[in-house]
């Protein structure tokens, strides 16, 4: 006969770790299409177009 044990630390650490998991992927997802999402910029974008502009870096009289 087979016996089985009711000790639940098991499911409750699995529970925990898949409630932790799922919840960062939510606030992620949250963060990126959210209301908030509207106010995120590019900086990587933004760079290129400064470089376009020709003032990405300062090359001014004041910076050498």
């Amino acid at each position: 006969m087979v016996t089985t044990s009711s000790d639940p630390t098991l499911l409750i650490v699995l529970g925990s770790i898949g409630v932790l998991l799922f919840g960062a992927i939510g606030y992620g997802i949250y963060t990126t299409a959210g209301p908030k999402s509207k106010e995120l910029r590019d900086p990587i974008k933004e760079h290129a177009r400064m470089h376009e502009l020709g003032i990405a870096h300062g090359h001014g009289k004041d910076n050498k």
